[in-house]
């Protein structure tokens, strides 16, 4: 006797849309399931007498979004409103076949709305009703669908199975026993901790099965053990294909309602503006057309005739298990299964008949076909199944994972990864947490979930909301990123952690210790960051200016750094300039300062002061050196060359020098016997050092240019940025009030700033009637040139060129600004660009010398074309038609200062370029 089982099986998945703010674009994607899928399939179940004939997956952010009350008001109100629209298009119908079509979407929507009702509002009472009475089966999914391969750390696995399951525990009062993988992603080791955390079984595609090692006895015709146990059921490829296929499957039939013609885009603007989304056409839901065929024109769409093909293609699915039994029933031990599982949004939502096509599957099959569910086949059979490895394998695109990790998608990954060493780090760091450090570090793993979901990966690949996807990535990514630097810092506020708790209320409680690890990534990052563990050195420092004296940028950079490399457990000696009525030497905030005068320090001619000045030096330093045993000579630029090259020879240690600038770049090439002399006092101590520091790739290659200096003698070492100095004060200052965007930039009035660009751009931007407005603030010989520009092209609402202003307005503009710009045509490294990032501001800067290494494009901030006004403008706009976008850049741009421009990290960097010069490379094992 031939015997054969269909089981039937129905995914339940959407991104979690649930946005605070009320009438966002994305939450349509779920009104439209819960009107076209996931009621009419209630209603389906309701009316079959057959049991144990279905099994729907529901995913943990469809889960929390069906019992959301505020998610359920929004419903009523859509529902509310697209009964309100087909009243009025009652009085548009021109034919009988338009009044019945009317008719038919009128009563379709009073019972949506009835049965919404009936449920107290939630859907998901009608399915527990079904399950609790054994009618279904219900399992859940990954917590936020993550593409389990693909995600790094057993931990990371193990937080999404056990908060998915806990979640589905909460809203249908027992733990699942199957768990439906995301995508059908398998690969080996997911199957031990799904078992581990008692899930029994899941589903794969049929090729995982069919090439598992070994080859199952039954090949696909039964499910299989992992070797840890999961029992995994293959789908039947050849009869799913009989309703998913583009090409064969059931929904392209010419009598079934055409998915892409909405009456959103066929209606007057006018009419329809009130039932669709702002200014944007949206579908409705009522859709008048039927699939006829490829061409633009369709016919009006008949319920009865679609009615008729759901009949027979009920009966042609039935029939062809049937013929799958006759072929393939003589399988016994256990018998032969046929599983389809699919993705229930399938069924109405894009396939509208597809839920009378299940109910009449059922209905139809009950007294000629067995249908099963998973857990009744293994109940009866679970001896019979054989043990196979399986290999990385999904149901997506050519059966691998090339949808979810492409050349569109990838950056995704390295995100993903981080925030999972990070989520580690942190729960080690907080081991013993307040309450608030508690919630902060759920709140972190809520961020990471959310951030990981496949979703946002498919919609890229698939370029369809793709800005949305990549709005909501940053988001979470950003939020996580603040959450751990406000624990760092100690700054975690209630009141602010609520609101971001309140931001996306997923999953009311989540355990954080699954990232408790022995291994305490923290300590080793830090100890890679600070130098921990290194060789402390005794560090001799050359630099002709050094607080007070403060001519250029140079002294405040040798006076942190100074400070960061003693932090870092390093003994730091800096012989500068003598400056009248400070002490010859002093230890400053741990930096031993030693003040020197030069031979002829009254001396007019420039040359012959630095030369007076470096034989100073060299004649202190050998007497010091008789004291201390310097491990490494620091010098900074030409001027302190002469005694750093000397004092390399005389006591026979290494010569690292930092090269702030060149005269060549300075003057855009040498035209002056001064800038020739100067230009080969660079070249000199370029020469003569063990390795060299530039502070920007920009730099890096004007040094490899005119000096030929080979790759590996040069490392590229940002400036820093001190957040106390743009910090604003409490003053008297008050800003103009003024309700624009306000972009702010601050620099020098002179040319190669490019000011001019800002100038064109705020005209074009005025032409357009957008309220933006730049604020600029410097002095210089290109002011009041600028200002007379503004003026005659009528811009004085669109550009405002300040002048000179103090520290304090300075700050406050960088504080109280939407944005910063800074759009230089010739830049060596941008510091006050490091300044806006550090103001937590959305930065953009001209693609050019040293601000192109500080900002990575769309990561964190913008790029334009120097020069290029369009440029510009596309920008500009870019940052303020997306709000989400900008916080998200300025939170990764602020990250950045704190990390990659923070004197910290630059000392560490400066530790590693100081053993290159000592011949040692300092690995850390992590």
């Amino acid at each position: 006797m031939k015997e054969g089982y269909y089981s039937l099986v129905l995914h339940a998945h959407l991104p979690y849309v649930r946005h605070k703010e009320e009438g966002r674009l994305e939450e349509r994607w779920l009104f439209e399931a819960i009107t076209e899928s996931y009621i009419p399939l209630l209603w389906e179940l309701n009316d079959t007498d057959i049991k144990g004939a279905l099994t729907i997956s529901f995913s943990p952010p469809v889960l929390e979004m069906l019992a959301d009350p505020i998610i359920q008001e929004r419903y009523l109100d859509y529902i509310i409103k697209t009964e309100e629209l087909l009243q009025k298009e009652v009085e548009l119908a021109k034919t009988i076949e338009e009044e019945e079509l009317n008719d038919y979407y009128i009563l379709r929507y009073q019972k949506i709305k009835k049965t919404f009702l009936d449920l107290n509002k939630n859907v998901l009472n009608g399915y527990r009703t079904l399950f609790n009475n054994g009618a279904i089966s219900c399992i859940t999914s990954a917590a936020t669908h993550a593409f389990l391969p693909y995600v790094k750390t057993k931990a990371a696995i193990r937080s999404q199975v056990v908060e998915a399951i806990r979640c589905f525990q909460q809203h249908f009062g027992v733990k699942p026993k199957g768990f439906w993988l995301p995508e059908c992603a398998i690969a080996p080791g997911i199957d031990r901790i799904l078992v581990e955390e008692g899930i029994t079984y899941s589903f794969v595609d049929e090729h995982a099965v069919i090439t598992a090692d070994p080859t199952p006895s039954k090949g696909s015709g039964s499910p299989i053990y992992s070797p840890h146990g999961l029992i995994l059921f293959p789908r039947h490829t050849d009869l799913s294909s009989k309703v998913w296929s583009s090409t064969l499957g059931y929904p392209g039939d010419v009598d079934y309602r055409e998915f892409y013609r909405d009456i959103a885009y066929e209606r007057d603007w006018d009419y329809i503006k009130p039932y669709v989304h702002e200014e944007v056409r949206i579908d409705t839901g009522i859709k008048h057309k039927r699939i006829t065929g490829q061409g633009e024109e369709k016919d009006i769409y008949v319920p009865n005739w679609a009615n008729g093909k759901v009949q027979a293609h009920a009966e042609h699915f039935l029939g062809a298990i049937e013929q799958e039994i006759s072929e393939h029933g003589e399988q016994c031990y256990p018998p032969y299964l046929m599983m389809t599982p699919f993705d229930a949004e399938l069924f109405g939502h894009w396939w509208f008949e597809g839920p009378e096509w299940i109910g009449q599957v059922l209905e139809k099959g009950q007294n000629r076909i067995q249908f099963i569910t998973p857990e009744t086949y293994i109940n009866r059979h679970y001896q019979d199944f054989d043990t196979a490895h399986v290999s990385f394998s999904t149901w997506g695109r050519n059966g691998y994972g090339h949808v979810w990790v492409n050349e569109k998608n990838e950056y995704l990954y390295r995100h993903h990864q981080r925030m999972e060493t990070d989520l580690t780090a942190m729960v080690a760091l907080f081991s013993q947490p307040t309450d608030l450090e508690k919630r902060a570090l759920k709140q972190m793993v809520r961020e990471w979930m959310l951030a990981v979901s496949s979703d946002w990966a498919f919609i890229i690949d698939g370029q369809s909301a793709v800005q949305y996807a990549e709005e909501r990535f940053s988001t979470h990514v950003s939020r996580f990123d603040a959450i751990k630097e406000k624990l760092i810092d100690g700054t975690i506020g209630d009141n602010w952690l609520a609101v971001i708790e309140q931001g996306f209320p997923f999953l009311k409680d989540i355990d954080e210790q699954i990232f408790f690890s022995t291994h305490d990534a923290y300590v080793q990052s830090n100890s890679e960051k600070y130098g921990i563990g290194n060789e402390n050195r005794t560090i001799l420092m050359l630099s002709w200016e050094f607080p007070p004296m403060m001519v250029g940028g140079l002294s405040r950079h040798v006076f942190d750094l100074s400070r960061a490399l003693v932090k870092a457990g390093h003994e730091v000696h800096v012989v500068t300039s003598y400056v009248e009525g400070y002490p010859d030497y002093e230890v400053n905030q741990g930096v031993n300062v030693h003040r020197i005068k030069g031979l002829q320090p009254e001396s007019e001619q420039f040359f012959d002061w630095v030369a007076s000045l470096n034989l100073a030096m060299v004649q202190y330093i050998n007497k010091l050196a008789r004291k201390i045993n310097f491990d490494i000579i620091h010098a900074h630029d030409w001027l302190v060359g002469v005694a750093a090259t000397a004092m390399k020879r005389s006591l026979q240690v290494p010569l690292l020098a930092t090269i702030h600038a060149t005269e060549h770049g300075r003057n855009n090439g040498i035209h002056s016997e001064l800038q020739y002399e100067i230009n080969q006092k660079e070249w000199e101590l370029s020469y003569e050092a063990d390795h060299v520091i530039v502070c920007s790739e920009y730099m890096e290659n004007e040094l490899k240019t005119i000096f030929s200096l080979p790759d590996e003698k040069v490392s590229v070492i940002p400036n820093g940025v001190d957040f106390e100095l743009i910090k604003p004060q409490i003053s008297t200052y008050s800003l103009p009030a003024n309700d624009a965007f306000t972009i702010f930039s601050v620099g020098r009035m002179v040319k190669e700033k490019g000011f001019q660009t800002v100038i064109n751009a705020a005209a074009i931007l005025k032409e357009r009637n957008v309220n933006i407005r730049f604020v600029i603030a410097g002095k210089g010989p290109m002011l009041a040139e600028y200002q007379q520009q503004v003026r005659q092209r009528d811009l004085e609402s669109h550009i405002d060129f300040l002048g000179f202003v103090s520290d304090e307005e300075r700050n406050e503009w960088f504080y109280r600004c939407d944005a910063t710009i800074f759009p230089s045509l010739y830049e060596p490294f941008g510091i006050v660009a490091l300044e806006g990032l550090a103001a937590g501001k959305a930065t953009l800067v001209s693609d050019t010398g040293g601000l192109s290494g500080i900002i990575r494009h769309e990561e964190n901030g913008v790029k334009f074309l120097p020069g290029n006004e369009e440029s510009l403008v596309t920008q500009v706009l870019y940052l303020y038609n997306h709000p989400i976008l900008r916080e998200a850049l300025a939170t990764q741009g602020l990250k950045d200062v704190k990390t990659r421009f923070d004197w910290g990290t630059i000392a560490g960097e400066t530790e590693k370029a100081i053993n290159k010069c000592l011949g040692e490379e300092l690995e850390l094992s992590i």
